[in-house]
């Protein structure tokens, strides 16, 4: 028997619905600007720099330095290389930006099939635990939490969140971290945090 606290929400809209790009004029912060230009290649067929973008960070290409320089700090420039990684990761085959939704948490709530997402999918909760104990940046999971999103077509983390989520992920008392969780395992939770994307 489910219990109502791991009920599955409303589903989330599909990932090829048309959405607003985030700002990126001159007052748009760092993360909104990044997440408009990597929506403005899916949306103008840059093929060859998303594949650049999917390409390890050991291999360097142009695009790589382009993305790095949408980072505000020197100590975010790796950050800003992998969530384009992810975001790449998460589009190739598609021909319309997704633009995301909420936290991490709530986009793996989705991972799983008919009654069993989230809590109720054991491979979602592990991929959970995987996720949240980490001290650093889990990248290879956060990884694998992406392809089972794009696998299933379920909607994406907002890309801009990810990014300040991710900056944020070793501060004191890992407010990332407990976000996610309680995203994740809460039903129909509606906080009201700042994102740094346009919903």
């Amino acid at each position: 028997m489910t219990l109502p606290l791991f009920e599955t929400p409303n589903p989330s809209p599909p990932p090829d619905t048309e959405q607003t790009a985030p700002a990126a004029g001159p007052t748009a912060t760092p993360q909104q600007q990044y997440v408009a230009w990597l929506g403005s290649l899916v949306h103008t067929h840059q093929y060859g720099k998303l594949a650049d973008l999917r390409r390890p960070a050991t291999a360097e290409s142009p695009t790589h330095y382009e993305a790095r320089a949408y980072a505000p700090t020197e100590e975010h420039r790796a950050l800003y290389r992998q969530v384009g990684f992810l975001f790449a990761r998460y589009h190739a085959g598609r021909t319309k930006p997704h633009y995301g939704y909420r936290s991490m948490g709530t986009a793996i709530r989705s991972i799983g099939y008919g009654g069993a997402r989230g809590p109720s999918n054991p491979g979602a909760e592990r991929l959970m635990m995987r996720i949240l104990p980490a001290r650093q940046i889990p990248w290879r999971h956060l990884q694998h939490a992406i392809e089972r999103i794009r696998a299933g077509e379920t909607t994406p983390p907002s890309w801009a969140q990810l990014i300040t989520d991710l900056t944020q992920w070793t501060e004191r008392g890992r407010p990332t971290a407990h976000t996610w969780g309680d995203d994740f395992y809460t039903r129909h939770r509606t906080a009201n945090r700042t994102t740094g994307a346009a919903k």
